[in-house]
């Protein structure tokens, strides 16, 4: 195969894997909006210093500096811009979308706590970055676009596994065997724009952090 057919291959993998979100674009609009709420929230009550949710932020500033899948990052890794990417990719990929919102979604309303837990805890943490270094509000906000975006894709695509589950005729079949077929071919188109936003956010947040000189994850936007 040619690059020529390989570049048109691509682009109308990635068409239907749009015309597929099209389809869905309810459910995705609704995490997008979730996410989004949550995270305003989080913000809000830090601001207005609500006990229970500044301990709550100590805690959690604390615990994110001793994050385990942040070591890699800042440690074997530290040198390498191209594998630092490759395993913020793979790790977001595998267990931020697949295993978090996407499998869990077996019990539909996994992912949207999960949606609620996220955006709360992003907007708490990241309080107050507006009026810090404009630079590390380029990186946060680029970050999230992506990576929230992704993720209520893959919220999404959870959501819609476990009410296929629980309703099969909800894609036009009786069996759920066949249903879930359905949901499958669907899910794996959809899957493909997942890893192109996830790819860009790794690119973004990791190449930001690298050429700055400290690479050490949220940690940096933190300081």
């Amino acid at each position: 195969m040619d690059i020529s057919k390989a570049i048109e291959a691509l682009r109308q993998a990635v068409k239907e894997s749009v015309r597929v979100a099209y389809e869905q674009k309810r459910l995705v609009l609704f995490f997008c909006f979730t996410h989004l709420v949550f995270l305003v929230m989080g913000e809000v009550m830090v601001a207005l210093e609500v006990p229970g949710v500044v301990s709550l932020r100590e805690e959690q500033l604390k615990a994110v500096q001793e994050l385990i899948y942040l070591k890699p990052i800042t440690g074997v890794l530290a040198t390498s811009l191209l594998l630092k990417i490759a395993y913020t990719l793979a790790f977001n990929l595998l267990f931020g979308a697949l295993v978090s919102t996407t499998l869990f979604g077996a019990l539909f309303f996994l992912p949207y706590i999960m949606a609620v837990w996220r955006g709360f805890l992003i907007g708490m943490l990241f309080y107050g970055l507006d009026t810090g270094a404009p630079l590390k509000s380029v990186i946060f906000y680029g970050t999230f676009l992506l990576e929230f975006g992704a993720y209520s894709i893959s919220s999404a695509i959870g959501t819609d596994l476990g009410l296929t589950l629980l309703t099969p005729g909800r894609k036009g079949v009786e069996s759920r065997g066949e249903a879930l077929k359905i949901w499958y071919a669907g899910a794996k188109k959809l899957y493909l724009l997942i890893f192109i936003l996830l790819f860009f956010g790794a690119v973004w947040e990791i190449g930001w952090l690298h050429f700055l000189g400290s690479i050490a994850g949220p940690a940096l936007l933190l300081e």
